[in-house]
C-alpha cells in the first residue's frame, strides 16, 4: 500500500510515499492531500489530476511554461505570453510564431503575411540607399574631415562621400 500525494493547489500528482500507521489502531493514515488509488499515467503534455470530489484520477492539458501568441491584429506588437495553468488554453492564442505585420486568418488558423508590407521591406532593403547606409564614414568622421578640408583647402569629405555614392548609384 502506498500514499499518492497532490499539490493543494492544482491536485497534480507529486510522488508517492509508505503511509504512516497510526500507533494504537495500527490503521494506515491519509495525509490531507493524498489518496490510496495510485495515479494514471498522462500522454504527454498532460498530467495526472486527482477530483476528490470523483475519488478518482484525471488527465488535463499543461501548456504551463509554453509560449504562446496573441491573436492580435496587425498593427499590435507581438507579444509571446507564457501560460501558467493547467487546462486547454484559451482560444485568442496561438502556438504558431508571428512575424511583424502578419495577420492572423481565422479559416486557416495560421498568420499570413502581409504582402504590401514585404515588398516594400525588399525595395528598402535593395535601394541604392540602404547599400550606401553602411559605407558612408560615421557621422564624427565626417565632421572631422569637413574641419581638417576647410582648414587645409582639401577636399577629403567630398571624395569620401563621392566614391560610396558613385558605387552605389540612385536608379533614375
Amino acid at each position: 500500500m502506498l500514499v499518492y500525494h497532490f499539490t493543494q493547489e492544482t491536485k497534480e500528482y507529486t510522488h508517492c510515499t509508505e503511509p504512516y500507521f497510526e500507533p494504537e489502531y495500527n490503521t494506515p493514515v491519509l495525509p490531507a492531500n493524498g489518496t490510496f488509488i495510485k495515479p494514471i499515467q498522462p500522454k504527454k503534455g498532460f498530467v495526472a489530476v486527482f477530483d476528490k470530489e470523483k475519488e478518482k484520477w484525471e488527465e488535463i492539458e499543461d501548456n504551463r511554461g509554453v509560449y504562446w501568441d496573441i491573436r492580435a491584429s496587425k498593427d499590435e506588437v507581438p507579444q509571446p505570453v507564457g501560460w501558467r495553468e493547467l487546462g486547454p488554453i484559451v482560444p485568442w492564442l496561438t502556438k504558431k510564431v508571428r512575424l511583424p505585420h502578419d495577420e492572423w486568418n481565422e479559416e486557416k488558423e495560421e498568420w499570413e503575411g502581409n504582402e504590401e508590407f514585404e515588398k516594400e521591406q525588399f525595395r528598402w532593403n535593395n535601394s541604392p540607399q540602404r547599400k550606401r547606409d553602411g559605407e558612408y564614414p560615421s557621422i564624427k568622421d565626417q565632421l572631422d574631415m569637413l574641419y581638417w578640408d576647410k582648414i587645409n583647402g582639401t577636399n577629403n569629405w567630398v571624395d569620401s562621400i563621392s566614391k560610396v555614392k558613385e558605387k552605389h548609384p540612385k536608379d533614375k
